[in-house]
């Protein structure tokens, strides 16, 4: 092996054991992932001496940073402090659980300590401290700062299960949060089509409320908000097709003369010498092709309004188009003129379109593509 190889594979080797072991990491500062990563070393390999040496160094100094972060935040006016500390907490008692797990790190640090009372006493402040925010959030009104009170109900609830009437908080936040919107399909103006833009409707329904799933956006069909007894929905998705064609049919007959692209045997001849040889000569035939299309079109517009003050907020529009090609054939002469495509075409028999309700569920489908992400672009933002 090359010498100059061989060093790079010795180096990277190297490179590779330092990073394994978290020296890299102590070096840099960040003392819990050198912990973590030293321990992780261990496991696999409990006399590594590298892995050792970071652990013993990085432990103390993982210890001391986060009780000095501790104690800056329990002095300081941080209206989060004591949610920040249970944070802190919970590294500190991870990196003793890491540690008790692991044989070869308990040789390295016999007895790391648990912060589990701490940890306890930190989550009885951190739950007031969450729920006196949310309720300030949520005496705001306003479907914004629900979401934001939401978000402190459950992190008080996470502290301490079942604190105060957090519960009811949480329902009560969650419920002026949630954006309602009632999903509405205006009826075209045709009974020919009605069940194909029923069924086009029912997919799009369908569609919003199994694949635009949002935690503070709920969505109704009509019949359901009034079951429910919603009179002040904050959204109205109204969708309704503006314009459709449906058949438009085409025919086109083509006639031309064809001929073969080689020469192709047709006949014998006998010559004076009394052999027979093949004859070859271009072979012709005159071909007659219908072809007929027939083109199927149409247009959706969207429209969202904010319900009370009847703003528009989303207007697109979504065309789609379908067309269903057809053509059969015959000729006159030598088949041998023709191609393969033309002599398929030729024993083809006329066949009729699909039915009208089916064009129309073909042209929509390129309409349900690019509405449907239209959607869930929008209501990603809530």
């Amino acid at each position: 092996m090359n010498k100059m190889i061989r060093f790079s594979l010795i180096a990277l080797l190297f490179i590779s054991a330092a990073c394994s072991t978290g020296n890299k990491a102590l070096q840099n500062g960040d003392y819990y992932s050198a912990v973590i990563k030293s321990v992780d070393r261990l496991r696999s390999n409990p006399d590594k001496a590298k892995a050792q040496l970071t652990l013993r160094e990085s432990y103390p100094l993982a210890v001391n940073w986060y009780q000095q972060e501790i104690s800056t935040l329990l002095s300081s006016n941080d209206p989060f402090k004591y949610s920040k500390t249970v944070g802190h907490y919970q590294t500190l008692n991870r990196m003793t659980d890491e540690i008790r797990r692991c044989p070869g790190a308990l040789r390295i640090i016999p007895s790391p300590k648990q912060y589990k009372t701490e940890e306890y006493m930190a989550r009885q402040n951190a739950a007031p401290e969450c729920y006196e925010a949310g309720a300030m959030e949520l005496a705001k009104g306003t479907r914004q700062d629900a979401v934001t009170a939401f978000m402190n109900f459950e992190k008080a609830n996470s502290f301490v299960p079942n604190y105060k009437d957090v519960a009811d908080k949480m329902a009560e936040a969650e419920e002026m949060a949630t954006l309602k919107v009632i999903i509405d399909h205006v009826p075209v103006n045709s009974t020919k089509y009605q069940l194909s833009a029923e069924f086009f409707q029912d997919q799009v329904t369908q569609y919003i409320f199994h694949n635009i799933k949002r935690r503070f956006v709920r969505f109704y069909t009509p019949k359901q908000a009034e079951l429910e007894k919603l009179e002040y929905p904050d959204q109205i998705i109204g969708m309704r097709f503006e314009d459709f064609v449906v058949g438009e049919t085409h025919d086109t007959d083509i006639e031309k003369q064809v001929a073969s692209a080689d020469s192709v045997e047709v006949g014998s001849t006998k010559l004076k010498s009394g052999e027979t040889i093949k004859v070859y000569n271009i072979v012709k035939a005159k071909l007659h092709i219908h072809k007929r299309e027939v083109i199927s079109k149409g247009m959706l517009s969207l429209h969202i309004i904010e319900f009370e003050n009847q703003k528009e907020v989303n207007n697109k529009q979504f065309g789609g188009q379908f067309n269903w090609f057809y053509q059969w054939g015959n000729y006159n002469g030598d088949e041998r003129a023709l191609t393969k495509e033309e002599l398929n075409i030729c024993h083809s028999e006329p066949i009729l379109p699909p039915a009208h309700q089916d064009l129309f569920v073909e042209f929509t489908k390129p309409i349900f593509t690019d509405l449907t992400a239209e959607l869930r672009r929008f209501y990603n933002r809530y």
